[in-house]
């Protein structure tokens, strides 16, 4: 072999890590301690972000092995660290220490062949195994069908007097034609919408320059918002949700505020980035 072409091979970041992963990972299914030994050993090789990875992988291996009868996968450009039985099916497990790296176009050249797909993510202490098998669309046949949480107005009873709870409602949408449908709708007590959320910050930065003080910063507090409303409706709808919105008046005409309503997605997951629109015209 060329020097200078062996020289790349070895200084190459995805050759180190993959040769270093056949070496722990085949020791980890007969020896895990010594295998968690070779890795420290190889940390300074792999790098931080390459030490990480592989510590995961032999993490996700040691804990779930003989529960989905994992068989760790070789490096064939699929996405896949290994296969395994979950819920009665054979899936692909990506394994990853931060999903927003992961995007949903990576996997659907292989789901589109009906491979099924599990993104496993690592926060340090355990894992959480994304179902990212959404259905592709039969109206359109080409979009999937996303799951999305829309945060709805505030519930008023029969004399116009606040309930003190607002609805939340969970959209599929088809990321291809747009076609949607409310698969489920549930009311908890002060999750407030986003447009409440926005006139509060508003107010708050208003009373802030009139005391001379420093406002607050209202993109991170949206998202902020955003990220924690997400989080639950995750738990009450039972469903990993890509995205999370609400009600939008959108001003087409600056001069008399026309405009008209709509559901604008306030926060979509780098995961499902380039698969929704902003906003949908609908009437929830």
């Amino acid at each position: 072999m060329n020097s200078k072409v062996k020289a790349a091979r070895q200084n190459n970041p995805a050759q180190v890590y993959n040769e270093k992963r056949r070496i722990v990972m085949s020791k980890m299914t007969t020896d895990p301690t010594t295998a968690r030994q070779w890795l420290d050993g190889y940390k300074k090789t792999l790098g931080p972000q390459g030490y990480a990875g592989l510590k995961a992988e032999l993490e996700f291996f040691d804990r779930y092995s003989k529960t989905y009868r994992l068989t760790p996968a070789l490096d064939v450009g699929d996405a896949t660290d290994f296969t395994g039985e979950i819920d009665g099916h054979v899936n692909r497990i990506d394994v990853t220490t931060n999903i927003d790296f992961k995007k949903l176009s990576t996997y659907e050249p292989f789901q589109a062949d009906d491979y099924r797909y599990r993104i496993a993510v690592w926060d340090g202490s355990a894992f959480e195994l994304v179902d990212i098998n959404f259905p592709f669309c039969q109206v359109c046949g080409q979009g999937r069908i996303l799951p999305t949480g829309m945060l709805l107005g505030e519930n008023y009873d029969d004399e116009g007097n606040s309930r003190w709870s607002n609805d939340q409602a969970l959209v599929m949408i088809c990321s291809g034609c747009g076609e949607y449908e409310v698969a489920d709708r549930i009311t908890t007590p002060f999750l407030y919408d986003f447009t409440h959320w926005y006139a509060t910050l508003n107010e708050a930065n208003q009373a802030a320059e009139d005391a001379g003080e420093e406002p607050v910063d209202i993109e991170t507090e949206v998202r902020d918002y955003s990220s924690a409303a997400m989080r639950l409706l995750r738990q009450r709808f039972g469903q990993y949700l890509v995205g999370v919105g609400g009600r939008h008046y959108e001003i087409t005409n600056p001069s008399n505020a026309d405009g008209h309503w709509q559901y604008r997605l306030e926060h979509v997951l780098p995961l499902a980035q380039g698969h929704l629109q902003d906003s949908y015209p609908w009437n929830l």
